[in-house]
């Protein structure tokens, strides 16, 4: 008896949602689900990654894009060979808008599309993309949930400014356009405290480095601000004396690989220790 409820469990399943792409079966978030009558196609999953989210607010419409990094599901939703009911792309995005709004979530772009909400203590995005149609074959939802990135690579800070006299740090990350330091910034700001600590006699200049992207005085101005946040924070948090820190900017002087290239400026954004 138990083996045929198994097996009637199984048909429902099947026919209410028809067959997953194997490796994809888990990968939904249990806070959100599906429209009922499609199957998983397809699917990416990442631990971290920082997705390109781009949306449309006000009026006229002006491009906004999050610049968020986290653990990250991709999920291609098609249409069960039979089903009779036909989604609109309208329905699909309203079944979404109301979900997540009822949750306390808001609605970030003007066309129901990407979404803000807390969830389990985390922030987090949702995108839809549902096309224009009024049967909808497919659709796909981006989920980001914001948390900072597991650091698996170490560096030996003390050996790299011994050999080189100074260091790029990739993992000092800053709001867009400002000076306020990313709360994932903690693991790399503490590995310089470390540093400071265990070398109490050296002293260090923080650099601040952009791309070329906008105006250059800006950027320099800015990577100034940077670096000045950088030593307060190592002062108030590390209790590093001031008498040991100069922070300085170059903005865009100094770059070290191309900013024709969304990779190369990914490089160029950074902050340098440099040993006096």
């Amino acid at each position: 008896m138990k083996n045929q409820f198994i097996a009637l469990l199984i048909m429902i399943t099947s026919f209410c949602y028809g067959q997953d792409k194997k490796g994809c079966e888990t990968i939904e978030p249990t806070y959100i689900n599906r429209l009922p009558g499609y199957r998983i196609n397809d699917c990416e999953e990442s631990e971290y990654k920082e997705p390109e989210f781009i949306y449309y607010t006000g009026s006229p419409a002006k491009a906004v894009k999050i610049d968020k990094g986290g653990k990250y599901r991709q999920i291609i939703y098609f249409k069960n060979e039979g089903e009779t009911r036909k989604f609109s792309s309208s329905q699909i995005l309203n079944n979404y808008f109301n979900a997540i709004t009822k949750v306390k979530g808001i609605e970030l772009s003007k066309d129901k599309t990407m979404f803000k909400a807390s969830i389990n203590g985390k922030e987090v995005y949702i995108q839809i993309k549902a096309g224009n149609s009024s049967d909808v074959s497919n659709y796909i939802v981006e989920i980001l949930e914001v948390e900072p990135m597991q650091q698996d690579i170490k560096v030996d800070l003390k050996e790299a400014i011994d050999s080189d006299g100074k260091i790029a740090l990739y993992g000092i990350l800053f709001d867009v356009n400002k000076a306020t330091i990313k709360s994932e910034s903690e693991k790399a700001l503490q590995s310089v405290i470390d540093y400071l600590v265990s070398n109490p006699s050296v002293k260090i200049i923080v650099v601040g480095h952009t791309d070329n992207t906008g105006i250059f005085a800006s950027n320099i101005a800015l990577s100034k601000e940077r670096a000045k946040a950088v030593v307060e924070y190592l002062v108030t948090k590390g209790k590093i004396n001031a008498s040991r820190l100069m922070p300085d900017g170059v903005g865009s002087l100094c770059p070290v690989s191309t900013n024709t290239t969304e990779a190369g400026k990914n490089l160029n954004r950074r902050v340098e220790i440099v040993k006096q």
